[in-house]
C-alpha cells in the first residue's frame, strides 16, 4: 500500500517494509543558497529552514552554491525537475546583474518558477574601520586624494548597482570605483575589518551584524528611510542620489517545470512560516522587513523591478546586456 504522506504529495520516495509493503516518504527539501555561510542570504535561509521543517514531514536542508552574482541557486533550479524538492532564494540584487552581464546563466522570467517573496531590505555602502572616516563624504574624499588602490571596492552580486553608482561619482568627483569581484560576504568582511580592501557594496542583511560589531561601517544605505536599528546611518537620498533610493528583495523559486497546483502549495506553506512571529523578530535584526506575496504577485514584482533598473540604467546612460541579446 502507498501512502502519501506531508504537504507535498508529490516529491516521494518509495521503501520497503521487511514484509514488502510499499510506504511513501518525501524527498529532502533543499534550498540553495548562492553565498557561503554566514552571509545575509544565508542567515534568512537557516532561519526560516528549522520551521519549515517543522509544519512538514519533509528534512529542510540548506545547500551554500557559490558562483558568480550569487546566481548558482538558479542554475540548479532552472535545471531541477517538476516536483519541487529543490528551491532557490535569491536576492533581486541577483537578479539585475542580468542586466549588465551577458555571461549570466538564467533567464528570471523564463527559467524560473517564483514561488513568494520574503522579504524587503535596502542596500548599504560600507568601509573598512581602519579608515578612521565616519561619512559617505569623507569616504569620497579620501578616495580622490589617494592613487588608485584606494579605489577598489569588493562586490559580490551588486554589479549592476556598482555601475550606476560608478556613473554617478564621475558626473559629481571625476572618479569611479573599481569592483573586485568576491564569492560572498565572509571573506569581504575578513578583508574589511583589516583594512585589505577599503569598500564594499552588499545587501544590508550581510553587513548590519558586522556594523554593530564594529567589524565594517556603514556610511550609506538605499532605502526610503533611515533604519530604527541604526538611526545614523543616511540614506542615499538624503546624501542626493535620487537614484540610488531603492529597496530590494528576497524570494524563493522552483523549476519552470513546476505544476502550478504544487506553486500554489509551496506558496501557501512558506507564507505561513515567514508571517511567523517568530520568524518576523529573527529577521528583523538582520535588517529584513517580511513582506510575503502570492507567485502571481512576485511575479509581476519582478517585471516592475527589471523595468525600474532598466530606467535607472537609461538615466544614467549604460547600455543594458539584456537588451543586445
Amino acid at each position: 500500500m502507498c501512502l502519501a504522506v506531508g504537504a507535498f504529495a508529490g516529491p516521494a520516495l518509495l521503501l520497503r517494509t521487511a514484509g514488502g509493503q510499499s510506504l511513501q516518504r518525501e524527498r529532502d527539501l533543499r534550498i540553495f543558497v548562492g553565498f557561503e555561510a554566514g552571509g545575509g542570504a544565508d542567515a534568512v535561509a537557516r532561519a526560516i529552514a528549522p520551521q519549515l521543517q517543522r509544519r512538514s514531514s519533509q528534512r529542510v536542508v540548506v545547500e551554500n552554491r557559490t558562483g558568480s552574482f550569487g546566481a548558482m541557486p538558479g542554475e540548479i533550479v532552472k535545471k531541477a525537475g517538476p516536483e519541487a524538492s529543490e528551491l532557490a532564494l535569491l536576492s533581486s540584487t541577483t537578479l539585475i546583474s542580468r542586466l549588465v552581464t551577458t555571461s549570466f546563466p538564467f533567464d528570471p522570467v523564463k527559467d524560473l518558477a517564483p514561488i513568494v517573496k520574503v522579504g524587503n531590505f535596502s542596500i548599504a555602502f560600507a568601509i573598512s574601520p581602519t579608515l578612521g572616516i565616519d561619512s559617505f563624504k569623507g569616504y569620497l574624499d579620501w578616495v580622490s586624494q589617494g592613487d588608485a588602490t584606494r579605489r577598489r571596492i569588493a562586490v559580490s552580486s551588486n554589479t549592476t548597482f556598482v555601475e550606476v553608482l560608478n556613473t554617478l561619482l564621475r558626473r559629481s568627483i571625476g572618479e569611479s570605483l573599481e569592483p573586485v569581484h568576491y564569492r560572498g560576504v565572509v571573506p569581504i568582511l575578513g578583508d574589511l575589518r583589516d583594512g585589505r580592501i577599503p569598500a564594499t557594496v552588499n545587501t544590508l542583511t550581510s553587513l548590519l551584524p558586522p556594523h554593530r560589531g564594529q567589524r565594517a561601517r556603514i556610511v550609506m544605505t538605499t532605502g526610503p528611510r533611515r533604519l530604527s536599528a541604526a538611526p545614523g546611518i543616511p540614506t542615499a537620498l538624503e546624501l542626493g542620489y535620487p537614484l540610488l533610493d531603492m529597496e530590494e528583495w528576497f524570494a524563493f523559486f522552483a523549476s519552470p517545470r513546476t505544476p502550478a497546483s504544487l506553486v500554489a502549495q509551496l506558496n501557501r506553506r512558506l507564507r505561513s512560516v515567514i508571517e511567523d512571529r517568530e520568524i518576523v523578530e529573527l529577521l528583523k535584526p538582520l535588517g529584513l522587513e517580511v513582506e510575503t506575496s502570492s507567485s502571481e504577485e512576485l511575479a509581476a514584482l519582478i517585471a516592475t523591478h527589471r523595468g525600474d533598473w532598466q530606467a535607472r540604467l537609461k538615466a544614467t546612460g549604460i547600455t543594458a546586456a539584456e537588451a543586445a541579446r
